[in-house]
């Protein structure tokens, strides 16, 4: 599974309102674009990320990478 790094924690940068409306990519440890999906209108939220990476598992069993308007945001490697 996509462990991803947009949930803020106290004293960390927000990295999420940035690239909150841009599309999530998961992507093959090589590079390749396995799923594209759309922001929601309101944005993405930490909790909605995650549930999408848990959505699309089956296509990451040889390892992916979470992307979020071109911004690297997590891997099944970490």
């Amino acid at each position: 599974m996509l462990h991803l790094v947009t949930e803020q924690e106290a004293g960390e940068p927000d990295i999420l309102s940035v690239v909150m409306h841009s599309a999530f990519e998961i992507r093959s440890l090589a590079g390749d674009v396995l799923v594209t999906v759309p922001a929601p209108e309101s944005g993405w939220t930490h909790a909605q990320l995650v549930a999408t990476a848990v959505e699309h598992e089956a296509v990451t069993p040889d390892g992916a990478d979470g992307y979020l308007g071109g911004q690297w945001i997590g891997s099944t490697e970490i």
